[in-house]
């Protein structure tokens, strides 16, 4: 297995071809449900890397109870056990606040690497609260991994008022076209039930 390292905005020519899952956020702090949708997401999009973007600050959670960026990006490489796997601080390089940049600009110092934004089921409940979350859709294909049965809670699922995407709802996955305009819904049997935000009220 080819040994990667994180991606920089100077070493774009090496991702030429690629396909690349994005899973951004706080990871405040990164638990087992995040590598497990890492996982998940290479194995059922046969991707050739999935890259953690980890955010100097999310817009719509509150700084209060925020650890460091820095302790953010360590934690995250520790609990990293799959060279596949990156963690990356290019969202702080972009100089990009709103998802919708991050992926612009990417797009821009990528140009030949296809991307898809892996998320669960819980980013989708409130994508509609994204800055320019539609434009977002258009911008890029998107896979929500969730565990089965989910058919219902998915086809209420506010982005689905967006009747110009396309949704395709998966037993499994395979070598899917990434097309931006796609929704993908990976129904799995198991998920790891963990949040960042019950191992924060767990510490206190």
């Amino acid at each position: 297995m080819t040994v990667m390292t994180p991606p920089t905005l100077l070493n774009s020519a090496r991702w030429n071809g690629m396909r690349v899952g994005l899973l951004g956020g706080s990871f405040n702090p990164p638990h087992q449900g995040h590598v497990h949708i890492a996982h998940v997401a290479l194995h059922s999009l046969d991707l050739d890397a999935v890259w953690w973007l980890v955010t100097p600050q999310n817009p719509l959670k509150d700084v209060a109870g925020l650890l460091p960026f820095e302790e953010r990006l360590h934690l995250s490489r520790k609990i990293v056990n799959d060279p596949r796997i990156l963690v990356s601080d290019i969202e702080k390089d972009l100089g990009s606040r709103y998802t919708f940049d991050t992926v612009q600009k990417l797009h821009q110092h990528f140009p030949k690497t296809r991307f898809v934004w892996v998320a669960g089921l819980d980013n989708a409940l409130t994508l509609h609260k994204w800055n320019e979350w539609r434009r977002l859709l258009n911008e890029i294909c998107t896979v929500y991994i969730t565990r089965q049965p989910a058919v219902s809670l998915i086809r209420q699922c506010p982005l689905r008022m967006q009747s110009s995407q396309k949704h395709v709802i998966l037993q499994r996955g395979g070598r899917l076209p990434l097309r931006a305009g796609t929704t993908y819904w990976l129904l799995q049997q198991k998920m790891v039930n963990i949040s960042s935000t019950e191992i924060r009220e767990k510490r206190v």
